[in-house]
């Protein structure tokens, strides 16, 4: 699930996107939940991500994030953009955490209401930007981006994988889900590698002007 609040008005920035690149076609609707406005981070940038911290168990969120970031950072064609887990929270341009642990920004001008959803990604795009978020450890503005994960709701590793691998499809730019089940981006994920159709339509949008810029 992705959630935002499109707030003001979007403005457009140049895609710097290499010509010499042949674009696939969308497999799916990448501006699906957010009414046709397409989101994405910098050309070239490299995207910070924190997996806030929690007790040992049988299933681990840091593990899942990582192997997320590894499925996704295979895809770009260009290397538009990339994932890096990080041990600074105050460095991330985006933090994970469960439900289980307290809420680790201040959010902000857009409703935060995750609904029980297991997965929960969300940030708050003002004047075509996203909204900077500050952790509630610091005084500086830092992340664009939350992502909430419900590990109540996956009993194994794979389960949690797959989740994670769905939202962080959302988070690098896929602001839509899959009709086909057996994609990442199914609105009840069951695999963590993207498929043909999942990478085709990131490469899509990597290569389009954005509307919002993360």
């Amino acid at each position: 699930m992705v959630a935002r609040l499109l707030v003001g008005t979007a403005a457009l920035t140049a895609g710097c996107d290499n010509p010499t690149v042949v674009r696939p076609d969308f497999a799916y609707n990448p501006t699906e939940l957010t009414g046709g406005l397409l989101y994405r981070w910098s050309t070239g940038a490299k995207v910070r991500v924190f997996v806030e911290p929690m007790a040992a168990g049988s299933i681990d969120l840091r593990v899942a994030v990582q192997r997320a970031a590894l499925a996704w950072n295979a895809v770009p064609q260009a290397r538009e953009v990339s994932l890096e887990v990080v041990a600074n929270r105050d460095a991330a341009d985006v933090i994970v955490y469960d439900r289980s642990t307290p809420q680790p920004v201040v959010t902000g001008s857009c409703p935060f209401n995750p609904s029980g959803a297991a997965g929960y990604t969300y940030f708050c795009p003002v004047n075509g930007r996203a909204e900077k978020l500050r952790p509630v450890s610091s005084t500086v503005l830092t992340a664009a981006m939350v992502i909430r994960v419900d590990m109540t709701t996956t009993a194994t590793q794979p389960a949690l994988d797959a989740l994670v691998a769905h939202e962080m499809g959302h988070a690098v730019g896929i602001g839509g889900h899959s009709p086909q089940t057996t994609d990442v981006m199914y609105t009840r994920p069951t695999v963590s590698t993207p498929t043909d159709r999942d990478r085709a339509t990131l490469r899509n949008l990597l290569g389009r002007a954005a509307d919002i810029t993360l």
